[in-house]
């Protein structure tokens, strides 16, 4: 799913006011007291938005020692079970991640180069009026690294806009038990959706443009994509609690999440996602995964490198590299210059795994609404703002 997040200045300038505050008015606080705001704010947030039934949050940081875990809500807004932190969930954009991540994998090992051309593994039936400007086909000229770092101009079935019948949310909304399958998505851009520019002309976030990654893997490794996601990120990390959705036996046992008030988490809707972000997983397990990255357990520092060349603007002190975002707080707010940055991977329904590098610390978290694609960056400068009081013995 693509990450919608339009932080608006107002919200920022209101967080970092607070922030402001904060630091004036209040001494540091204990670890302790750290622990006890942020599970009261938590809870605060569910109990405040319809939208949310839980939340999800991971605070590991090598630098002071912290590590704590917190879940507090339901698995959802019909259940009385309450959640836990090792309880599953929808990581939505997250996965386009982990697809860049086997990218690079196969890069290091020579299988392919990020200036490939698609075309010399996807059939042309299947790119046909994809990437038409003007008359002119340019399917020819897209890149493997167009589209892992979406500047291919090709267009998102997910938010984009449509030419015609109704758009992807709104029918998933009206019917969440339709089910797609990869060449599904890619048709309905094919059909009802126009390129929004040349190859490499400009950033343009498309989830038909990590389905194709994912069919084009398939190709290169000759195997499911479930698979490849399996033995090249999972079983080598030991992230046991991850799987692609619709690709284990039985249906998948996940918190809420909601689009448009609607729970999709038992609904064959979420085959929506498959490559651009169709992973079931866990707050440890992505902890794993961004450890992983960072230590170089996956990829060399090289490899890792590319994946953060941070070139294309997303939004206001948003950046993209391949498959991950980096978030510039000092362009978002002047107030906020002294919160240092972090990047990693992000989700539109309020989930995310990111690092903060110059302190050495992880977030991981997870809110499962589609409604908190924005605000679930605003809470995480507000919990940033709870845990940077904290004292360090």
């Amino acid at each position: 799913m693509k990450i919608a997040i339009k932080i608006m200045v107002g919200i920022v300038l209101m967080a970092a006011v607070g922030f402001g505050l904060l630091t004036y008015m209040n001494r540091p606080i204990s670890k302790e007291q750290v622990n006890d705001k942020i599970q009261h704010h938590l809870t605060s947030l569910v109990r405040q938005h319809d939208s949310l039934s839980s939340a999800l949050l991971t605070i590991y940081s090598k630098q002071t020692g912290y590590f704590e875990q917190f879940a507090v809500g339901t698995q959802n807004h019909a259940s009385n079970q309450p959640v836990h932190t090792n309880s599953s969930y929808h990581a939505a954009s997250i996965g386009k991640t982990m697809c860049a991540a086997v990218y690079a994998i196969l890069v290091e090992e020579g299988k392919v180069s990020y200036d490939d051309k698609i075309v010399s593994w996807l059939d042309k039936d299947l790119l046909k009026g994809l990437f038409v400007v003007d008359g002119v086909d340019y399917a020819d000229q897209v890149t493997i690294r167009q589209l892992l770092s979406h500047t291919s101009g090709v267009g998102d079935y997910f938010e984009g806009p449509v030419t015609s019948g109704a758009s992807m949310l709104d029918m998933i909304t009206s019917n969440p038990n339709l089910t797609f399958s990869p060449e599904q998505l890619i048709a309905f851009t094919r059909e009802r959706q126009a390129p929004v520019g040349k190859p490499g002309q400009q950033f343009y976030y498309s989830d038909t443009g990590y389905v194709l990654l994912g069919l084009l893997l398939e190709e290169i490794e000759k195997q499911p994509y479930a698979n490849i996601l399996q033995q090249r990120i999972f079983e080598p990390l030991g992230m046991k609690d991850s799987y692609l959705m619709f690709n284990q036996a039985g249906p998948a046992d996940v918190l809420g999440i909601y689009v448009e008030g609607i729970d999709l988490s038992d609904k064959n809707a979420l085959s929506v996602d498959w490559a651009g972000g169709g992973v079931v997983t866990t707050m440890k397990d992505l902890l794993a995964f961004m450890i992983a990255l960072e230590e170089g357990k996956l990829l060399s520092d090289e490899g890792y490198r590319q994946m953060r060349e941070f070139a294309h603007r997303y939004d206001k002190g948003i950046y993209y590299g391949l498959g991950m975002m980096y978030f510039d707080f000092s362009e978002l707010s002047v107030l906020l210059s002294s919160m240092s940055d972090v990047y990693g991977a992000v989700g539109s329904t309020g989930t995310y795994a990111l690092y903060d590098r110059e302190h050495d610390t992880f977030y991981i978290a997870n809110f499962g609404s589609l409604d908190f694609a924005e605000q679930g960056i605003e809470e995480l400068v507000n919990i940033r703002m709870i845990y940077d009081r904290m004292i360090v013995e």
